[in-house]
This record gives structure tokens, C-alpha cells and sequence, in this order.
């Protein structure tokens, strides 16, 4: 009996340490829960059956660092930071997480690029996911999750770590975010959605 008390004395101090991170959520489920918001260029835009773009190609390569799959949620711009608040997502990537590290409820993973702030204007299913050389780049951002998940954070900014070092990070950047030296892959379609074809202005007569 003696023991029994000792035991249900016990039980409450150990309850809070017993609660499995974040992190072993992900590799139980073997998926990584991936919000955005569709049309969010240049992270996410609609080809069909398909998404595509700067976010897609990262939470892929985090995902693959984990050892999971990818599962991508696309979620409305409104419903993003309660959407990983409540815990239905693992993380969010997209631009519209400037709040994220206000938040009490988040914290963010170390930044992983600096990437250009698309306006309203360009988030419409017409545009293409090449981004406008008209926005200023902004500051580096980290990817955000719930807080109070020790292990997942570790394991989310080693996952960064390696891609930073092989030079994923950076390959990413440069297909993404136009810098000029590299393309800006596009969606397989029968008439680009992005372009204007034209004739070419004549050159002025002296």
C-alpha cells in the first residue's frame, strides 16, 4: 500500500516529461504535416492535381532529412497561423508568417534564406511562379512550430543545417528567387499563364 501512495505521488511530476515532442509525432506518423497557402508565389501554386514551388521543393528536401514523407496542407492566408497553433500541421512555410515569432504559442526553426516579400498583387492563380524583380529582398526568416518541442527543434535545424551545407539552401534560392542565374523552372502547360507574347517594337529610324 505503502508503494502505491509512493507511486501516485509520483505520477504527476512525471506526467509533463512523459509527453512525446513534436518530433515523435513526425517519425510515428512517418510524415511531415506541411502548411500553405495556395497561389502563395513563390511558394505554392496550383498545376493541376499538382503544387509546386520554393515551398514545396524545401519542405520536401526537410522532409527527406527526417527520413518521412511530405504532406502538404494547403490551407487559406487567414486560417495559416491557427492552423499550426491547433496542432493539425507541423510547420507553416509561406509568405504570410511575419507574426510567427510574436507569437507565444511558436517559435522559429534557425532562418534558412532571404527570400523577396511577393505583394497581394502577385498572389492570383494567373501568375507565374517567377517572382517579380521589383520586390526588395527581406530579412532571412526561420520555418515556424509549435513551442515546447525541444527534440523537433534540434532535429528541424540540424535538417537545415545539412541542406545549408551541401548547398541545397542555396540551389533553392537561386531557382526560386530570380537571381539571375538561374532558371525559373515552369509548369508544364499549353499556354504559359505568365507571359504575354508580343511582337517585338520596331527599331527607331534616324
Amino acid at each position: 500500500m505503502r508503494l502505491l501512495y509512493c507511486l501516485l505521488f509520483l505520477l504527476p511530476l512525471a506526467s509533463p516529461s512523459a509527453r512525446a515532442d513534436l518530433i515523435d509525432d513526425v517519425w510515428e506518423r512517418g510524415s511531415l504535416r506541411i502548411a500553405l497557402v495556395e497561389n502563395d508565389v513563390p511558394f505554392a501554386l496550383r498545376n493541376g492535381e499538382q503544387l509546386q514551388g520554393y515551398g514545396i521543393d524545401l519542405g520536401n528536401a526537410l522532409a527527406d532529412e527526417l527520413n518521412v514523407k511530405a504532406d502538404f496542407i494547403p490551407v487559406s492566408a487567414d486560417a495559416l497561423m491557427e492552423t499550426l497553433r491547433s496542432g493539425k500541421v507541423d510547420i507553416a512555410l509561406g509568405s504570410a508568417l511575419d507574426a510567427a515569432g510574436d507569437d507565444p504559442q511558436l517559435e522559429l526553426s534557425e532562418p534558412y534564406t532571404a527570400s523577396p516579400a511577393p505583394s497581394a498583387s502577385t498572389n492570383t492563380p494567373a501568375q507565374s511562379l517567377a517572382p517579380s524583380h521589383a520586390e526588395p529582398a527581406t530579412p532571412a526568416t526561420g520555418i515556424p512550430f509549435r513551442r515546447d518541442n525541444p527534440a523537433f527543434r534540434s532535429a528541424l535545424n540540424n535538417a537545415l543545417g545539412k541542406l545549408r551545407g551541401n548547398g541545397h539552401l542555396e540551389h533553392l534560392s537561386q531557382k526560386w528567387h530570380d537571381d539571375g542565374k538561374a532558371p525559373i523552372p515552369t509548369a508544364p502547360q499549353s499556354e504559359p499563364a505568365s507571359t504575354t507574347d508580343s511582337a517585338p517594337e520596331p527599331a527607331a529610324s534616324e
